[in-house]
């Protein structure tokens, strides 16, 4: 057990790890990344001189397959994977010397959809040399995820593990393989795991302890129902569906209107309410499509499923494709939106069963009632959608009638009568013939409760899927969610009470070696905390957490962050802040199947420096001094706070010489780089600094607005800043850490083609000035000759106006090289990527305890 909590996630084992998981993109979004925003427009816009079909292709560069996307034409590859930013193709469609297409340059989103998809790996899933003209022919009745949900007959096995009947369809499997599962877990790791399953909290110290003396099947069974019973079980699974609605507290990039949706978190507070009050799931599906139409009192905020995705500009194509997509994917698992340009490549989905879809949303107008999220209600007449060829809304092919897919509809097909249409919609969704509503689901809920799905791609029940691992335990989960009436904790529970579930994340080597990928559920997962989890976690152990429920989303980061559950935040689709993509948060741009799990050294980082888990740390630390003066008692209350359990011997060792240590009581060094303002005495050449007083996110200035009423205009920010008047000058001061040779490299840069630009020195605190330049409407090299440093010497990169005092915004982006005595390479200090704000203040030694047991291993991990 001691290494368990020893192993903390320290900076330098962290900044060994490699980097996991698929760039920008997660689970199953890079396909859809692609056939949504890059294909379309590939079709579009370059096959007409770039593909086989056109002839003679200029430049002898094809497009139309990915193996000549790679090989590129007569002027060489137009993709780069070293350095995205300089692919020529991005730079054609910005018009950066080629300017493609030549009809004219294409809309900044589009070009941005580009940009994103090249920096993630420009990941392309058509095959072969050549073109794909014609869609496969495809037997829906043929695939799985298509055939009618029969309840299966379940396997006859004889073992003391098996408790439920899911036990007995994994055991089944098991040994027709010939594997062992792992034994059952500690009474200690299974409760946190349920704890954190179901609530995303971890349980107390009393609990485990209570638990750990009774852990019978009775005492269990009554603590999983205590925890569905609990509120924390609809916040906990309420935010799971957030991340399947796409959900966020803005619309993304718009222009002059405001991008807050200021009702969204009632959507957010009706899907927590759901899940609490056990609505069963039909129901739930049929009010986020269809309130308007199920009477007076439907819960109309449901409709936020529908109405608080990306605003795309307010493009009314791109709005109902996302609805389209948000619905087929999140409630089918099906990839329909790929049909938008042509036929679903491998899918039995024609492009008019997609604008059947389409004809559906089009027939309905948005509304935006008080105190709730916009919602849908049915256009007084409604709308006959034709066919958009290649998704061209310009090209327009044959009507299509509002009805439902084809590839689940069990007979005849008849258009929808009633209106738009979304209510038939909903209920055909929901229907239980309905061969993919529940499989997926029940999926979906077995996946978050282990880690991975019986099927691993969620949102993709098709052919390109993947196929599901215990195809009768499936079906027999979905015959049983629709059986007790679409209950969502019923589901649940039969899970938690399996054996499968309560397994130890120890398998049999044997095992181990048969089943690596654990697709025979031999074992456990080992899962780490994720950003909400995490989170409320530490604020939970360190007496902190508000359990407050609803309301307006709050600031989880920022200057003063909530100290409510993370499912109340606040989440900005456009820019999603570091700590949300630091912990893999999905992007809200789009359905989320799952969450890619990264490891990476700025979530090392995030423990040891952020502002809130030092806060949180020392508020740790300041509490456990309740447990008394002696410190034996206030080492043992902390790891019990933390850890849920008592130290050993050998652990409380390691505590009380962590605790011991003089460097744990050493004071932080002082940053090499502060913010300030002042100016230059000409004739001594001294500085007289003032550090500015305020940061405002990601800039220090003089106070919370700018210009500051005593100091104007000065502000300074990663990249530059700006100056105030001639006796209010910018300075950036960089204290040496040690003596040594310092050279200065850079760039200053005026980018505002009005005023009369800026003046640049740079000032040794020898008394010299070392450098003096001038940017107007332009960019200047910035270098020095070596200075001779001591330790403690300062140098001050220092900006002033000229003769005019307006538009006189800068960069100037510098880097020192340190070459210490007796070293023989230099160290290099970047004003850029060395920009920081106010750093809090140090942690004494209990502080830095309490942040050791918030980092490690056994904290940060479910079980």
């Amino acid at each position: 057990m001691r290494k368990r909590w020893v192993a903390v996630l320290s900076l330098a084992s962290t900044l060994a790890w490699a980097l996991l998981a698929g760039g920008a993109f997660g689970d199953g979004s890079a396909l859809d990344h692609f056939e949504r925003r890059i294909r379309p427009v590939l079709i579009e816009h370059c096959y007409p001189c770039h593909s086989q079909a056109s002839g003679v292709t200029q430049g002898g560069l094809r497009l139309d397959t990915a193996a000549a996307m790679c090989r590129g034409g007569d002027s060489g590859p137009v993709l780069s994977a070293d350095t995205p930013e300089d692919s020529p193709l991005l730079q054609a469609l910005r018009y950066e010397g080629y300017e493609m297409p030549p009809s004219g340059k294409l809309p900044d989103e589009t070009i941005a959809a580009f940009a994103e998809w090249i920096a993630a790996g420009a990941h392309d899933p058509r095959e072969g040399d050549e073109p794909i003209t014609e869609p496969p022919t495809i037997d829906a009745k043929s695939h799985w995820s298509f055939q009618p949900i029969e309840r299966p007959e379940v396997p006859q096995v004889e073992s003391a593990g098996v408790r439920t009947p899911i036990d007995a369809f994994v055991t089944a499997k098991q040994r027709e393989a010939g594997v062992e599962p792992a034994p059952a877990a500690t009474s200690h790791d299974l409760l946190r795991r349920v704890y954190f399953d179901l609530t995303g909290l971890p349980p107390t110290a009393a609990e485990i302890e209570r638990f750990q003396n009774d852990p019978s099947d009775e005492a269990y069974e009554a603590i999983v129902d205590a925890l569905l019973a609990s509120p924390r079980f609809g916040e906990r699974w309420g935010r799971y569906w957030l991340d399947v609605a796409r959900y966020a507290d803005t619309k993304g990039y718009v222009f002059e209107e405001d991008r807050n949706y200021p009702n969204a978190y009632r959507y957010r507070d009706w899907v927590i309410a759901s899940f609490n009050d056990d609505l069963p799931y039909d129901q739930f599906l049929i009010a986020q499509i269809a309130a308007d139409q199920l009477g007076e009192e439907a819960p109309r905020e449901a409709m936020g499923y529908l109405t608080l995705g990306r605003r795309f500009l307010n493009n009314p194509h791109d709005i109902i494709d996302d609805r389209i997509d948000v619905v087929t994917r999140g409630m089918l698992g099906l990839t329909v939106a790929c049909a938008r340009c042509h036929d679903h490549k491998y899918d039995p989905i024609p492009t008019a069963d997609y604008y059947s879809l389409y004809s559906v949303f089009a027939s309905s107008e948005e509304q935006k009632p008080e105190n709730c999220p916009p919602v849908l209600v049915d256009r007084a007449e409604p709308v006959q959608q034709v066919v958009f060829l290649r998704g061209n809304p310009g090209m327009r092919g044959e009507p299509t009638p509002r009805q439902f897919l084809a590839c689940v509809t069990d007979g005849d097909r008849r258009p929808f009568e009633k209106g738009s249409g979304r209510r038939e919609l909903a209920e055909a969704i929901a229907s239980p013939d309905n061969p993919l509503t529940a499989r997926v689901w029940a999926n979906r809920v077995w996946g978050w409760l282990f880690g991975r799905g019986l099927v691993a791609t969620a949102s993709d029940f098709g052919l390109r899927g993947e196929a599901p691992t215990h195809p009768e335990l499936l079906d027999y989960l979905a015959t049983a969610l629709i059986d007790d009436g679409w209950s969502t904790k019923r589901l649940v529970r039969r899970i938690v009470l399996s054996s499968v579930y309560r397994q130890s994340c120890e398998a049999p080597p044997a095992s181990l070696e048969t089943d690596p990928g654990n697709t025979l559920l031999t074992r456990r997962e080992r899962r780490r905390l994720d950003l909400e989890a995490n989170r409320d976690a530490v604020l939970q152990a360190c007496g902190r957490l508000d359990l407050a429920m609803g309301g307006p989303s709050q600031q989880l980061v920022g200057d003063t962050p909530t100290t409510r559950r993370a499912v109340y935040g606040f989440v900005e689709r456009q820019n999603l802040p570091a700590f949300f993509r630091t912990f893999d948060f999905p992007s809200p741009d789009t359905h989320a199947s799952n969450r890619a799990v990264t490891v990476s050294p700025q979530q090392a980082l995030y423990f040891l420096n952020s502002p809130l888990m030092i806060a949180n740390a020392a508020a740790l630390a300041e509490h456990s001094a309740e447990a008394g003066a002696d410190e034996a008692a206030r080492v043992e209350w902390m790891f019990r706070q933390t850890q849920g359990r008592r130290p050993s011997d050998a652990e409380r060792a390691d505590l009380f010489a962590f605790l011991t240590d003089p460097a744990a009581a050493e004071a932080p060094p002082a940053p090499e780089w502060s913010y300030g303002w002042g100016r230059i005495d000409e004739a001594s050449v001294t500085i007289d600094f003032h550090v500015l007083p305020h940061f405002k996110g990601d800039a220090w200035q003089g106070g919370p607005e700018l210009p500051d009423p005593s100091i104007g205009w000065v502000m300074l920010n990663a990249g530059g800043g700006h100056p105030g008047d001639t006796t209010h000058q910018a300075i950036r001061r960089w204290t040496a850490p040690a003596p040594g040779d310092v050279t200065v490299a850079g760039k200053l840069s005026h980018g505002s083609d009005q005023g009369d630009g800026v003046r640049a020195r740079v000032v040794h605190s020898v008394g010299a000035i070392t450098g003096e330049w001038t940017a107007a409407n332009a960019t200047t090299d910035t270098g020095t000759q070596p200075m001779r440093v001591a330790a403690g010497d300062t140098i001050d990169f220092v900006v002033d106006c000229r003769e005019s005092e307006a538009f006189d915004s800068f960069g100037w982006d510098v880097t020192l090289n340190l070459l210490r005595e007796g070293e023989e390479v230099a160290t290099p200090y970047r004003s850029t990527t060395g920009f920081e704000g106010p750093a809090p203040a140090p942690l004494d030694r209990w502080g830095r305890l309490a942040q050791v047991l918030l980092m490690c291993n056994e904290f940060q991990f479910v079980d």
